[in-house]
């Protein structure tokens, strides 16, 4: 676990598929999940332990490895072949890995009476070429052999015997076989893997299983009255729609003949009380609806309203399909029944009077509502979010010149629940330390949303994301929060992103930077007119940066003024730094804006590079030219105190 933790930023959670040994339980089980990554560890793999000795490697300790989010394993694992995942075990010394199943299960060093030969068989703790003499075929490691003989065996086919008698199908003996008959579709009734070069099969039933179940016998009856009021029973080989989640996707049921109830295995243990990032409120889950037509609130597709569903005690309408709501990215893991139900939210302001009100982050002063901001004048932006004011409502400061906050961003609760973790958040209101959100990893000063360990900083601009989002450049659909292990394409920039806003119901993704930048801006290119947001033009017509002066994608987006009919490159527009205090505003502070507006750009201390952006960092007295330098050295600069 202490190795997992240099790694991961983990709270408890539960799961199906684990990074550690890249498995999913056939139920949901107890672990760990990370903020950042949404990567999830069964516990067991978690708390796996620093050094091992194994038997297949015995001159050498094994070690841990802990793989990063963005690291990959080279190699396989040496005993099974598989591809090593997240976590696994290494020799310092020798070319020697394997992953944590294969670490973990038991090794039998002599086989004494098997089945398949008539004297003993001993595993050879080697990796050794050999032809297995019950299925024939070619094996390079570990085989058990026979001293007297000269024969060699795979493990599973020196553990086999010629027939079974199994539980999961008692109607008929099942024979073990070496080659796949062609009549059949190559894989196991059971889990549906491949068969490899031997399994157990009955040529009546058509029945093939594989050696892993045959070892771990689905039980055939099961007693559990979350799921049903009777004792279920396992059918396996039937087509059916499962009556807890209306999927029809494995045929293997768990069955209540009087009352003619079907159920997946893993359906069993559906939580029952859950809190999803598409709902503000707990959803429960129930085994019918009422008659009527009801949409997933996540896929947006029609819901059996005689299966199984969430619903909302609170939002008569709204229900999401048990599949859509425990998947990954939707759920955070975590079963809510006998928890009682708290509301974190805490307002952050007091009503004095009719649009005055006094704000927590400034107490010995009143905020006073008002309606228009002199939009030309570049010093007005608001201490929260850092956006310049140029129209809308606002609260100002009665007494002082430069408080100021967006109608919204005082608004803003104390604490909150957040979309992108699922954490109770608590908002910081002192805008003098730079950090760097962890959603859109933009560098910011301002307002911010932390949790309670300091691990996850999320700026107000991203804190207030809530589900569904609309924007204005896809306003058919809403967006929703995506957290996948796989990179998407923003539609906006075109660059790879693992946590992103999408549309559920066509491919349109939105990455966090791109869906909180402001949608209209100054640039001393053009003082007399805003540049406002282009969300992509398609069109043959060449365009241009005004401020670089290179090719500008038309079809990505980028800010334009309609008065002019320029068109800028959005970073050469605002830079990596706009969210920082500008110099007059952070006299006694060492880090501070400034606007790369001189004639001769200078230097990036970090980089070598002349800075090209509108917005450059002052730190220290040295030059930052971008977020990549600063995010380089932001460790170092992360151990200076800043307040």
């Amino acid at each position: 676990m202490e190795e997992l933790n240099k790694v991961y930023a983990l709270y408890e959670a539960r799961g199906l598929k684990c990074f550690g040994c890249n498995l999913g339980k056939n139920y949901f089980s107890d672990g760990h999940r990370c903020f950042r990554s949404g990567f999830f560890f069964h516990k067991d793999c978690a708390e796996s332990k620093s050094k091992i000795c194994n038997f297949y490697h015995p001159q050498h300790s094994l070690y841990i490895k802990v793989l990063a989010e963005n690291e990959e394993a080279y190699g396989n694992c040496k005993l099974c072949r598989g591809n090593l995942s997240k976590m696994y075990y290494y020799c310092l010394i020798c070319d020697f890995t394997i992953d944590l199943i294969c670490a973990k299960k038991d090794v039998m060093i002599t086989i004494e009476s098997p089945n398949t030969h008539e004297h003993p068989l001993s595993l050879v703790p080697k990796m050794d070429l050999f032809t297995c003499h019950l299925c024939g075929l070619h094996g390079d490691r570990f085989p058990y052999a026979c001293k007297l003989c000269n024969l060699s065996f795979h493990k599973d086919c020196a553990e086999s015997t010629p027939e079974i008698k199994y539980s999961c199908h008692p109607k008929h003996i099942l024979k073990r076989l070496t080659h796949v008959p062609k009549y059949t579709n190559g894989k196991c009734c059971l889990c549906g893997n491949k068969l490899h070069y031997i399994f157990y099969h009955c040529s009546i039933c058509n029945f093939s299983v594989d050696v892993n179940c045959v070892k771990n016998p689905l039980p055939s009856t099961l007693v559990n009255f979350k799921a049903h009021e009777h004792l279920l029973t396992l059918m396996p080989q039937r087509n059916f729609i499962c009556d807890a989640c209306g999927m029809d996707d494995d045929p293997n049921p768990y069955v209540c003949l009087p009352c003619n109830f079907m159920i997946h295995r893993n359906c069993i243990d559906i939580p029952r009380v859950i809190k999803v990032y598409r709902h503000n409120h707990r959803i429960y889950y129930n085994h019918c609806l009422d008659v009527g037509d009801r949409k997933c609130g996540v896929c947006n597709k029609e819901i059996n309203w005689t299966c199984g569903v969430y619903i909302c005690s609170k939002c008569p309408d709204f229900a999401i399909h048990p599949r859509c709501a425990t998947r990954f990215g939707i759920w955070d893991g975590i079963e809510l029944e006998d928890v009682p139900e708290t509301n974190l939210e805490v307002k952050s302001y007091e009503v004095i009077k009719a649009e005055e009100i006094k704000h927590f982050s400034h107490e010995k002063h009143n905020l006073k509502l008002k309606e228009e901001s002199d939009a030309y004048d570049k010093c007005m932006s608001c201490k929260a979010c850092k956006y310049p004011i140029y129209s809308g409502s606002f609260y100002s400061c009665m007494e002082c010149d430069n408080y100021i906050l967006h109608e919204k961003c005082a608004y803003l609760p104390q604490k909150k629940i957040d979309s992108f973790y699922n954490m109770l958040t608590t908002l910081i209101t002192d805008d003098v330390r730079i950090f760097i959100c962890n959603a859109c990893q933009n560098v910011s000063q301002g307002f911010r949303y932390t949790s309670d360990d300091n691990k996850t900083i999320l700026d107000v601009r991203c804190g207030s994301i809530s589900e569904p989002f609309v924007h204005e450049s896809h306003p058919f659909h809403s967006l929703y929060i995506n957290h996948s292990t796989e990179d998407r394409v923003c539609n906006a920039c075109g660059v790879n992103a693992t946590m992103v806003l999408s549309c559920e119901e066509c491919e349109f993704v939105l990455d966090i930077k791109c869906s909180v930048l402001p949608k209209i801006v100054k640039h001393k290119n053009d003082e007399n007119h805003f540049l406002s947001l282009c969300y992509g033009e398609k069109t043959i017509e060449q365009y241009w940066c005004e401020i670089c002066e290179e090719e500008l994608n038309s079809e990505k987006w980028f800010y334009s003024c309609d008065d002019c009919g320029i068109t800028n490159h959005i970073k050469c527009v605002l830079g990596d730094f706009i969210w920082i205090n500008m110099e007059k505003d952070n006299e006694s502070f060492p880090a501070y804006m400034v606007f790369n507006n001189r004639m001769n750009r200078p230097i990036c201390f970090f980089c070598g590079s002349r800075c090209q952006f509108f917005s450059i960092l002052k730190l220290y007295g040295k030059t930052c030219c971008s977020r990549l330098c600063f995010q380089n050295y932001f460790k170092m600069w992360d151990k200076i105190s800043w307040d």
